[in-house]
């Protein structure tokens, strides 16, 4: 009778453990959950004010755009020839002073202007109905270098800023002289968020500026984004009836095995591969493909160019275009 009695007790002590576990597991699992939930709260509270604050941004881009940049009135073109722009390493930011040359933001600006009456005086030479600007890459000088670092003028933030408002001001007196203004962009090395090592392929600063820009004028009419982009590298660019591929340059050399490689890469043959990257204007062909290449908006005098001794004017390329492809190339040197 004792022995059963004692067994019974046992039984008791051991499913009161049992309880008294479960409750603890039970418990446990409580705070888990709330903890997951106040993260999961916290994280939605977080993305929901990141896109608050990217809608609001959109909008005062789109505002600014309207009040800076008024609508006018359609241009009546009409002619065999279209001209592309190539806007290659603007380099905003960028500043130095020295025996071979000078750069700053100032000059950038009266160097864009000087380019915009370049290309209105070849407009007018060849009545070009249509404008391709395309956006070669290394807009803004970054900081992907110390060196770059102690170069500049203005901090990342602020060269997004000039680089978009320069940009859009170019693009936006172009649509007052052709019948439509497209702009295409690829990235460049120079707008890393990282080291090269580290860096995530395609983030790219240029693509914010591209992004910008794009809101900036999206009231005008006769101004449109080409997105036809197979990589933020590579660019399609359909201009009366021939293919241009536009590249920067870093991953694809301006010779006969980038071409080669870039060819393989997209799987066909373009008429022509545009390129920014080294700085100064050059024409080449290889097996029937045209390589033309952009220049730069800095020209030379920093540390890198002096060092390895690459002196030119600064340049942009500016070519005149038909359905039998390039009939005119115009390196327009800047002062």
């Amino acid at each position: 009778m004792l022995n059963a009695n004692r067994d019974k007790f046992v039984a008791s002590d051991q499913q009161l453990q049992d309880i008294r576990f479960a409750q603890r597991e039970l418990e446990r699992l409580k705070i888990q959950f709330r903890d997951e939930r106040n993260a999961w709260q916290k994280q939605n509270y977080i993305d929901a004010r990141i896109e608050q604050k990217l809608d609001l941004l959109e909008k005062q881009l789109s505002d600014l755009g309207k009040v800076n940049f008024s609508k006018h009135n359609d241009v009546s073109i009409s002619s065999d020839n279209d001209m592309l722009v190539i806007l290659s390493d603007l380099h905003i930011g960028q500043t130095f002073h020295s025996f071979f040359g000078e750069y700053n933001t100032d000059i950038a600006k009266d160097r864009m202007q000087q380019l915009l009456d370049n290309i209105i005086s070849i407009q007018k030479l060849h009545n070009s109905e249509r404008c391709y600007v395309s956006l070669q890459g290394d807009l803004i000088s970054g900081n992907i270098h110390k060196t770059i670092q102690v170069t500049n003028r203005e901090n990342v933030i602020e060269q997004i800023k000039i680089a978009t408002e320069l940009i859009s001001s170019f693009c936006y007196e172009l649509t007052k002289y052709f019948k439509v203004v497209f702009m295409t962009n690829v990235s460049g090395n120079h707008t890393r968020i990282d080291r090269k090592e580290d860096a995530i392929h395609d983030e790219r600063l240029d693509d914010l500026i591209s992004w910008a820009v794009d809101l900036s004028l999206q009231h005008i009419n006769n101004f449109h984004i080409l997105t036809r982009n197979l990589d933020s590298g590579i660019v399609d660019i359909s201009i009366r009836g021939k293919t241009y591929v536009g590249v920067h340059g870093d991953f694809d050399p301006f010779g006969k095995s980038g071409v080669q490689n870039l060819c393989l890469a997209i799987g066909y043959i373009p008429y022509a591969v545009l390129y920014g990257h080294l700085h100064t204007c050059a024409l080449d062909e290889v097996n029937g493909v045209k390589m033309i290449r952009g220049g730069s908006l800095a020209g030379c005098g920093d540390q890198h160019t002096v060092e390895k001794r690459l002196t030119g004017k600064p340049s942009q390329m500016v070519c005149i275009c038909t359905d039998k492809g390039v009939q005119a190339f115009y390196p327009v040197e800047l002062n």
